[in-house]
C-alpha cells in the first residue's frame, strides 16, 4: 500500500515534467534541444527581455497559440519566433505549428524584482534557443553514405570496365582472344570513302578487332556510326588515341557526321565470318553491352 501511494505522488510530478534546453558553452542564456513531439520546452524569461526561438531552416510557421496573450508579446517570421512578456506574472504555455512540426513551450517570468537592474543578466534566462533533429539528421547522414557508396560502386565499375577496354589496345598486349597485335603489314587497308573533305580521315585500317581512323591536324573529329543493311545508323564506341579514333570494331560500312559534314567509309575486304567474337557487344568478353529500355 505504501509503495502504491508513493507512485500516486510521483506521477504527478513525472506528468507535468517540462525539458529545459541545454546551455551554450560559450553562454549559458543561449540554449540548443532536440526534438521531440512529446516534449514540453521550458523557457524561462524576464519583464522587457525578448527570446528568439529558431526552428529547422526549411521550416515555416504557420500557426501560434498561446494561453495569455495579453500578457506576451509573440512575433512570428518565418522560421523564427520572437517572445516577450509585457507583465511581471504572466507564465503560461503556448504552441507553435510549422508546416512540417509542433512544438509546446512553457513560459515562465523569473521571479526577480524589476527594481534589480542586473535582473536580465541572470544565466537561467533564456535568450534563445534552436533544435536539433537527431532523426532527421541520422536520415541524411545515412542516405548521404548510400549515395556515396552507389558513386563509389558506379566509379569503380567504371574504372574496371574502362581498364579491360585498355588491355585491348595496348601495344604489343595480349588481347582477350588470346592473339598479339596484328602486324601492320598484314592488317586490312582496302578501304573506300567519299564525302566531305573536312572530316574525312587520312588513312582507314583494320586489325580484325579494332577499326583506325587517322585525321590530320587540321581536320575535325567527327562522330561515328556503323550502317547497317537497311541504311539504319548506331553510334559505335570509340576512343581517341592521338590523331586516330580506334572504333572498337570491325564493321561493312561506317559513316561520320560532323554538323552537316557526312562521309561514308566503306570496308571492301570486310568477312561476315571473320574477325573476333563480338556477340557481347564489345570487345572484351567478360563485359556485355545492354541496351536499357526507356523508363
Amino acid at each position: 500500500m505504501r509503495y502504491l501511494l508513493l507512485l500516486l505522488l510521483l506521477l504527478p510530478s513525472l506528468v507535468v515534467a517540462e525539458i529545459t534546453p541545454d546551455k551554450s558553452p560559450f553562454d549559458s542564456r543561449v540554449r540548443v534541444i532536440d526534438y521531440n513531439r512529446m516534449d514540453v520546452v521550458k523557457l524561462s524569461t524576464f519583464y522587457g527581455v525578448s527570446t528568439h526561438v529558431q526552428f529547422a531552416d526549411n521550416e515555416l510557421i504557420k500557426d501560434v497559440a498561446i494561453g495569455d496573450d495579453q500578457a506576451w508579446s509573440i512575433v512570428p517570421r518565418g522560421n523564427h519566433l520572437f517572445i516577450k512578456p509585457k507583465a511581471r506574472k504572466a507564465d503560461t504555455n503556448v504552441t507553435v505549428v510549422t508546416d512540417k512540426r509542433v512544438y509546446n513551450f512553457a513560459l515562465v517570468v523569473a521571479p526577480r524584482s524589476t527594481k534589480d537592474s542586473t535582473a536580465w543578466k541572470d544565466p537561467n534566462l533564456v535568450y534563445g534557443v534552436s533544435f536539433r533533429y537527431p532523426e532527421e539528421e541520422a536520415a541524411k547522414l545515412a542516405a548521404e553514405q548510400a549515395a556515396k557508396a552507389k558513386s563509389d560502386e558506379t566509379k569503380r565499375r567504371f574504372n574496371s570496365i574502362k581498364s579491360k577496354f585498355a588491355k585491348t589496345t595496348k601495344d604489343g598486349a595480349e588481347d582477350y582472344v588470346g592473339q598479339k597485335e596484328i602486324p601492320l603489314e598484314r592488317q586490312n587497308y582496302d578501304y573506300w570513302m567519299a564525302g566531305s573533305a573536312e572530316i574525312s580521315p587520312t588513312a582507314a585500317r583494320d586489325d580484325g578487332r579494332f577499326t583506325y581512323l587517322a585525321f590530320s591536324n587540321n581536320r575535325d573529329m567527327p562522330a561515328v556510326y556503323s550502317v547497317d543493311a537497311a541504311g539504319k545508323e548506331a553510334l559505335i564506341n570509340t576512343n581517341v588515341e592521338g590523331n586516330t579514333i580506334v572504333i572498337h570494331r570491325v564493321v561493312a560500312l561506317l559513316r561520320l557526321r560532323k554538323g552537316d559534314a557526312v562521309v561514308c567509309i566503306r570496308n571492301d575486304a570486310f568477312n561476315y565470318d571473320g574477325g573476333a567474337d563480338n556477340s557481347a557487344g564489345t570487345i572484351a568478353p567478360d563485359i556485355e553491352r545492354v541496351i536499357k529500355e526507356k523508363q
